[in-house]
């Protein structure tokens, strides 16, 4: 055969990207699963559906399991500095202000010892009920500061 007859001189070439892009998908699915049953607790930091919430991309995420999944969580910080209290019942459900809570968690913000009785006790507890809120019924107190969180306090056993 002449120039250009001959196929198997020249074999015609093929692509590989549709086969690395199979393999890629095929990978990534199993990844996912894997990960899925590596941590299947919701409380765990590490659970799919927790990181998920934590970067935005998942708004099913049960919001009590969530805030137990942040005391194991080294970035927990991060959930929620800089955040308006608009920002922060958008992204927890709801929060609650320091006259709201019990006299446990108020003492977390309180100084010990700085308490007086009454009427003079409640007007403080109004007057700072802006400095800081608590994520839904937990023990987690955000501070704020001109209107921004900037602390994330654990008020447990203090």
């Amino acid at each position: 055969m002449g120039p250009g007859g001959d196929l198997s001189v020249n074999p015609p070439i093929r692509n590989p990207w549709p086969k690395r892009i199979v393999v890629g998908v095929i990978l990534s699915f199993a990844a996912f699963f894997l990960w899925l049953g590596a941590y299947p607790d919701n409380t765990d930091p590490r659970n799919i559906y927790y990181v998920l919430w934590k970067h935005g991309l998942n708004s099913n995420m049960n919001l009590d399991d969530a805030l137990v999944a942040m005391l194991r969580d080294s970035g927990r910080e991060r959930q929620v500095q800089g955040l308006t209290e608009d920002q922060l019942k958008a992204r927890f459900g709801y929060i609650r202000t320091l006259g709201k809570v019990t006299t446990y968690y108020q003492a977390c913000y309180f100084t010990p010892g700085t308490f007086t009785e009454g009427d003079a006790r409640r007007a403080e507890i109004a007057a700072k009920s802006k400095d800081a809120f608590f994520l839904r019924d937990s023990p987690w107190m955000v501070v704020m500061k001109d209107g921004k969180a900037v602390d994330l306090i654990l008020c447990k056993g203090y």
